[in-house]
Parts: structure tokens; sequence; C-alpha cells
């Protein structure tokens, strides 16, 4: 009878052991982007407001985002062939911290690799980053996209391989001299 109650127990516990395999395992992830901008170099950080974004899922990373207008247009250009594609699999929604000055957006990725971009308007720059769904099991992903206002052309924002974003200011405008005439 002790054989017979042991062996159970065994089994049981086998068993229920085993339950932990069988997880379903995701690469599902919200990206939550704070967008904030910096007027002057070293100058204060703050919400960039208005900013918007979307996904495309691409299979390389031979896409990119040819110009501001493109950005706003939702348009994207593979490198490689000049293809063009307006239509994104995703666009951010706005979202928000309690507590948080910061403005946020999110967009949902559930597929990889992607392409996300985000716009911002008011300074009409914009940012992109070639995203891999490395991490499993995390519902949330933050990002951190900062505009300097105060640089020109284009200029990596990031610390690390796989949250750098590439973000395109426009190039200075001349201004024309000042007419010293009186009228």
């Amino acid at each position: 009878m002790f054989r017979v109650l042991r062996n159970t127990a065994l089994a049981l516990v086998a068993m229920l052991s085993l339950t932990g395999c069988f997880k379903d395992v995701t690469t599902d992830t919200t990206l939550r982007i704070k967008t904030l901008v910096e007027e002057a170099s070293g100058g204060e950080r703050l919400a960039a407001e208005g900013c918007y974004g979307y996904i495309y899922y691409t299979a390389k990373e031979d896409w990119t985002v040819g110009s501001y207008d493109d950005a706003v247009a939702k348009t994207i250009t593979n490198i490689e062939t000049g293809e063009r594609l307006s239509e994104p699999n995703g666009e951010s929604e706005p979202y928000t911290i309690e507590g948080s000055t910061n403005s946020y957006i999110s967009i949902f990725q559930d597929k990889a690799p992607a392409l996300v971009v985000v716009v911002y308007p008011e300074a009409q720059m914009y940012a992109y980053i070639y995203r891999k769904a490395e991490a499993e099991n995390l519902p949330y992903t933050y990002l951190t996209l900062i505009f300097h206002k105060w640089k020109t052309g284009s200029y990596p924002e990031g610390s690390k391989d796989g949250y750098k974003w590439t973000v395109v200011a426009p190039e200075e405008v001349a201004t024309p001299p000042a007419n010293d005439e009186n009228e």
C-alpha cells in the first residue's frame, strides 16, 4: 500500500512539474514611447506634445523614411528597390501615466522585425527605429525618444543597439538679412 501511495505521489509531482513547460510564449509587446524635446544644447527636456507614430512590419532593415513629407504621409521606401508603402500595419494612440507630465504614445507590435516611425509636427522632425521583438512575455516595452531642436540633419539618439533611434531634424534655413532701409 505504501508503494502505491509513494508511486502515485511521485507521478503527481512529475505531472505538476511539467505544467510549467507548456506555458504560452509570446513576443507581442506594446511600445510605450516617451517623447521629449530639448530646445537648446544642455537645456531642459520637456514633453514633446502632439507626436504620433506608426509601425510597418518589414522583412529586412532595408526600409527607411525618405523625408519629413514622407513621414507625415506615413510612407516608407525600400532602399534597394525603391518600392514605397503608404499603409502602416498599426498606428499610435496617446498614452498617459498618472502623475507624469511627460507625454507618451503607445504602439502595439505583434510581429518582428518592424520599422517604427514617430513624427513631431511642431518641430517638423521625425524619428525611426528598426525593432526586432526580442523579449518574450514582455507586455510593455518602454522607450524614450528625445528630439533635440538645436541639432540639424539626422543624428542617432539612444544608448544601445535595438533602442537607437535615427532622428531627422530640418536643415538650418538661412535667414535673409534684415532690410535696413527705411520706407
